[in-house]
């Protein structure tokens, strides 16, 4: 009985650092006119689909990215400099293209991989969701497979994207310039 006397305030104090861990996340951070993408430096409010942020370890303000594969992207990279402290990415469960979610943490989603989806830089994109059935609605929607964020690997986020269809229309630069070279030798 003393040894479980003995036991019981370490496994107290181990279970409240627990939570305290837990608390300690930071809380999401609502986006601004002036907030730009991590990687196109672009103003974040005037691309359409879901967006994702990065909160790292020492550092004052989340990285903000214009798709959510480009945060998982991230997270996939080894050499990061900072630690993650917590990812956020937009809910699209009941919400349009135009006006995602609110934020949730990346492992709380998942995702159509896969699908035709473009995300803010017109890239294939991740599309997550609270709900699996609405995720898979999506899916049937518009194709592409539905994971849990766990099985998306790095393979699926650090591949090049589609090349696109070849233009079979007339390069209009070139039959101007085509035409302005015969127009110089008369």
């Amino acid at each position: 009985m003393k040894r479980l006397l003995l036991w019981l305030p370490l496994a107290v104090l181990a279970l409240s650092a627990c939570r305290q861990d837990t608390a300690a996340l930071p809380d999401p951070v609502e986006m601004t006119p002036e907030t730009v993408g991590f990687y196109c430096q672009m103003a974040l409010l005037e691309h359409d689909g879901p967006q994702g942020q990065i909160h790292l370890d020492g550092m004052p303000a989340p990285l903000f990215f214009s798709q959510v594969k480009d945060a998982v992207a991230y997270l996939h990279m080894p050499e990061q400099s900072h630690a993650v402290v917590a990812t956020y990415v937009q809910d699209m469960t009941g919400a349009t293209w135009q006006t995602p979610g609110p934020w949730i943490e990346v492992s709380q989603a998942v995702y159509v991989i896969e699908s035709d989806a473009r995300g803010g830089m017109d890239a294939p994109e991740f599309v997550p969701f609270s709900d699996p059935t609405a995720a898979a609605e999506f899916a049937a929607q518009h194709g592409g497979r539905v994971l849990a964020y766990g099985d998306i690997t790095a393979g699926d986020v650090l591949t090049a994207a589609p090349e696109p269809a070849e233009n079979t229309e007339p390069d209009d630069m070139a039959a101007r310039l085509k035409s302005l070279a015969r127009n110089q030798g008369n």
